[in-house]
């Protein structure tokens, strides 16, 4: 749950230019890793509610 909540801070600091990527100065590229931080999280919650279900 918590990485869904630093990708969505890392998706709108980096889109509005307030972030950067560290070593890149990229808002953009710091956007993109938002992005797969949440879509990792979201991959993590649908599994462990696979499990649940599973079990």
């Amino acid at each position: 749950m918590s990485s869904i909540v630093i990708g969505l801070i890392f998706i709108a600091g980096g889109l509005s230019g307030t972030l950067a990527l560290v070593g890149t100065n990229s808002g953009t590229a710091l956007a993109v890793v938002g992005v797969l931080l949440v879509g990792r999280g979201i991959y993590r919650i649908r599994k462990q509610r696979a499990q649940q279900h599973v079990q």
